[in-house]
């Protein structure tokens, strides 16, 4: 029975990483029709925080206002609704536009890196064997994407690295700093808000008020599909089936995002890959599953001391 279950929640975990990379490959295709980018992300970040808002509702009706009776909660929220959203979901689905689905998202994995490199600096040490093998493995998995291999060249265009890079920075506050206030108010709750106030704050300048004219049924299905499946339903599936299979396993579940959509690109949207960017992808994903692994090693052996 507990197999069956284990095994249950990675499907459900992989179903939601793999929704996020459908996300992107659904996006490059609506970038391609002439919907644009800003105004797109903008419309996904405040519908989809509404959805989430929704879900904390029927889950807990009496709490989704309580983060903003404490003072130090609202300012976190509002550096993270400004940083962590206002900023890192622009800068992807820039990337996106200026590169492709795969690309963008296998750069924006980078983003534990920063947080490791966080962590080494606030620490004042060295990295470990581990830690190294992962900051070499996605060193170079970056550069083999961005040159295939001559470092005299660029062989991306140099606005999908610097947006990509933004937003991995930026998933890595994501990462860092909204885990307080879930703990206190709940992943639904601060996700919600924090996608809706990022989304009302960047409005002015996305000019959300420029609805497109112009739209037929693959454009209204596939911006549903990215509000819904590839933003509401990912992200619930995904929390879903971690709290089930655990953070570790969780996090290199994950890796199946940029697998995703480097794939569905090739399928649907017939893009091709140079050998470098699959290499350059695949030493990313291995490096960040290195790191993934070492971290919880760490613990528990930091349990295991303190309980001895």
């Amino acid at each position: 029975m507990e197999t069956r279950h284990k095994l249950y929640g990675t499907l459900v975990t992989l179903t939601g990483a793999s929704l996020w990379g459908l996300n992107a490959v659904v996006s490059k295709y609506l970038m391609g029709r002439g919907i644009d980018t800003m105004w797109m992300v903008n419309f996904r970040m405040i519908t989809s925080g509404l959805v989430l808002l929704l879900f904390a509702l029927a889950k807990n009706p009496h709490g989704i206002f309580d983060i903003w009776k404490d003072r130090k909660s609202v300012i976190r929220l509002l550096i993270i609704s400004v940083f962590a959203f206002g900023l890192c979901q622009p800068t992807y689905y820039l990337s996106i536009d200026y590169s492709n689905a795969g690309i963008a998202s296998a750069i924006q994995q980078t983003a534990p890196v920063f947080v490791l490199i966080y962590v080494i600096l606030k620490e004042r040490r060295g990295p470990s064997a581990a830690e190294l093998g992962a900051l070499i493995l996605v060193t170079a998995g970056s550069f083999l994407i961005a040159t295939h291999g001559d470092f005299g060249a660029l062989a991306v265009h140099p606005l999908a690295l610097l947006f990509g890079l933004i937003s991995a920075l930026m998933c890595a506050l994501y990462i860092t700093l909204p885990s307080e206030l879930i703990k206190r108010y709940g992943t639904f709750e601060t996700v919600g808000w924090g996608l809706f106030v990022g989304g009302c704050v960047i409005a002015p300048f996305c000019r959300l008020w420029n609805f497109p004219t112009q739209w037929d049924a693959s454009l209204i299905l596939g911006m549903a599909f990215i509000i819904l499946p590839g933003a509401a339903c990912a992200f619930g599936l995904f929390l879903y089936g971690t709290s089930i299979v655990g953070p570790v396993r969780g996090g290199v579940y994950n890796l199946f995002e940029p697998v995703t959509a480097l794939l569905a690109s090739v399928l649907f949207l017939g893009q091709s890959f140079h050998p470098a960017e699959i290499g350059g992808t695949a030493a990313i994903l291995a490096g960040i599953a290195i790191l993934t692994v070492a971290k919880e090693k760490k613990t528990i052996q930091q349990i295991k001391k303190t309980e001895g």
